[in-house]
């Protein structure tokens, strides 16, 4: 799972890389194009999503691959920007469609950084109310100092308290990670 996160974020990155190219080539600001691009990327990761009917003719191995890009070129000719075209050939070609989820998970990131946006993930113990998640919301903008898009996941493992990760940095509070700091110390002590 690891190794296919840092493979779509290979892939957003390339296509965040072309996208500005592009942008730039064509005398346009580049963040609206940034956020076409996402939209579009989006449209497609439900189009071929696994178990789709689309999805399932791409990925049919009896189906030739001219045949399989052939389709989906015509498909898209008229209704996504050239470079999400190309793109979606070279996924096909490299047999990597399955993680287009994951890559439009990573170019919705890039495009959020390049709006000056920071994504943060808290993980709970329990469902936190819309007061604490407010509070919260605005306690990390404040530590920051930047824009927070805040997504919250609940995981009762954690016993209590929480966890935040934005970007590489990780605030652990949960009651998990406090016991075992503390049986640890203890362990210490004893040996």
């Amino acid at each position: 799972m690891i190794k296919d996160a840092s493979v779509a974020a290979r892939y957003a990155r390339a296509l965040q890389i072309l996208t500005e190219k592009q942008a730039a080539k064509a005398g346009r600001a580049h963040i609206p194009l940034l956020e076409q691009t996402l939209e579009e990327l989006q449209g497609l990761a439900q189009l071929l999503a696994h178990g789709t009917r689309l999805g399932k003719f791409v990925l049919d191995p009896q189906i030739s691959p001219a045949d399989r890009r052939r389709v989906l070129e015509q498909g898209l000719a008229q209704h996504v920007l050239q470079s999400v075209r190309v793109f979606a050939d070279l996924l096909l070609r490299k047999k990597r469609v399955a993680l287009l989820e994951g890559i439009a998970h990573e170019f919705q990131a890039i495009v959020e950084r390049a709006k000056g946006l920071e994504r943060a993930m808290v993980v709970s113990a329990v469902r936190l109310t819309d007061g604490e998640r407010d509070r919260l919301h605005r306690e990390l903008e404040r530590f920051t100092g930047k824009k927070i898009v805040l997504e919250s996941l609940v995981d009762a493992s954690l016993v209590g308290g929480a966890y935040v990760r934005i970007g590489d940095r990780v605030i652990d509070r949960s009651v998990r990670s406090l016991l075992g700091s503390l049986a640890q110390q203890l362990y210490e002590v004893s040996v």
